[in-house]
């Protein structure tokens, strides 16, 4: 490899996670394969959030996709509780569908809090990774309806 592809910041990002993940605490019950599903589903917030208006659409439903990916994986782990996937409910107020930038600006505070866990040195409960999940799916779901409506509006 060249010293190009080492310094990509790709390759870069990933070995930060990577040493992060590696730094948390053994009593931590989310395993690593959780954590690197985590550092994705952020990475796909974060492109989707900063794309052109024609590739959002798109890579907005490769952030959905990651979500379910990171609550399959910690129902599967036994970390995701039914408890975990309603806890959300008196913790954020729920946003309108058509909120405008307000969805966008809470999927990015909701991305935010995700990373946050991502990179904490503490220890985190399935049952709070899981709510932040679904905080930023929920987010996700009312940017969704403003994307759409703005395809719908534009005839493409």
């Amino acid at each position: 490899m060249t010293a190009d592809m080492h310094d990509s910041p790709t390759v870069m990002a990933d070995a930060v996670i990577a040493q992060v993940i590696q730094l948390k605490d053994p009593a931590d019950v989310i395993s690593s394969a959780i954590w690197w599903r985590v550092a994705e589903l952020l990475r796909a917030c974060t492109t989707a959030t900063t794309s052109g208006a024609h590739l959002t659409p798109t890579l907005l439903e490769h952030a959905f996709t990651s979500t379910d990916d990171v609550l399959a994986a910690l129902s599967a782990d036994g970390g995701g509780s039914d408890d975990a996937s309603t806890a959300t409910s008196g913790i954020q107020p729920a946003l309108r569908l058509g909120a405008g930038g307000d969805a966008l600006a809470a999927t990015r505070a909701s991305c935010l809090h995700l990373a946050r866990l991502l990179f904490s040195l503490d220890v985190t409960t399935p049952a709070l990774l899981a709510t932040r999940v679904n905080q930023l799916r929920r987010a996700l779901t009312a940017w969704r309806f403003d994307v759409l409506d703005t395809v719908a509006a534009r005839g493409y």
